[in-house]
């Protein structure tokens, strides 16, 4: 069974309060927006079973599922990650050093946030390891608004899109696409490949 794990940056500082679970910061903001779990489900077409197990942390929900909840709330992926920790900042820096972004645990990817702290950022980078190793270990190809952008940092990964043929990127490689297109990437090698991935769940004009 998946469990989403988020860990605190070890830049944080010690009097402020821990960043809040995927699942505690979904049901934070479900009951913001004054919303049951029957109703979230029908605006984002996730049952209310599934939305349950995410809020609970026995569940951890693929990324095309985070983004469907994004949609059915009407909030970015940056928001629903922090829900009430992140700062909005007129003039803003950030920092994450080495191996102390938080952690989201995927099916498919171990996802590192980077530099997360503040909300004014309309994209998301993520230093991910890719822990699929076939297209088979996933359901249907993933997607949702926005668009990406991956470089490759270790080992070799496969980039499925649909309506494309496969595309095979090694260390120093790039590739950038719209989201709203079907896509999963899996490793190709024993070791999980380390992608840095750039993410903004924005609609396009």
């Amino acid at each position: 069974m998946w469990k989403t794990e988020i860990r605190d940056s070890a830049e944080t500082a010690p009097a402020a309060a821990p960043a809040p679970s995927l699942g505690a910061s979904l049901k934070a903001l479900r009951l913001d927006r004054a919303l049951t779990l029957t109703a979230l489900a029908t605006e984002s077409g996730v049952s209310a079973a599934t939305l349950s197990r995410i809020e609970s942390g026995q569940l951890s929900p693929t990324f095309e599922v985070i983004a469907k909840i994004c949609r059915g709330l009407g909030t970015g992926l940056e928001e629903l990650l922090s829900y009430g920790t992140r700062k909005r900042l007129a003039g803003w820096r950030s920092l994450t050093r080495a191996g102390d972004g938080r952690v989201i645990e995927t099916p498919h990817y171990r996802l590192e946030l980077l530099c997360d702290d503040v909300i004014r950022k309309p994209y998301l980078v993520f230093r991910a390891e890719i822990r699929a190793r076939s297209l088979d270990e996933f359901e249907t190809l993933q997607a949702h608004p926005g668009q990406e952008q991956l470089v490759v940092q270790s080992g070799r990964v496969r980039v499925f899109t649909e309506h494309y043929a496969p595309v095979d990127l090694g260390p120093g490689d790039s590739f950038a696409f719209d989201s709203a297109m079907g896509h999963a990437l899996v490793s190709l090698d024993a070791e999980p490949a380390t992608v840095l991935w750039v993410c903004d769940l924005r609609e396009t004009p």
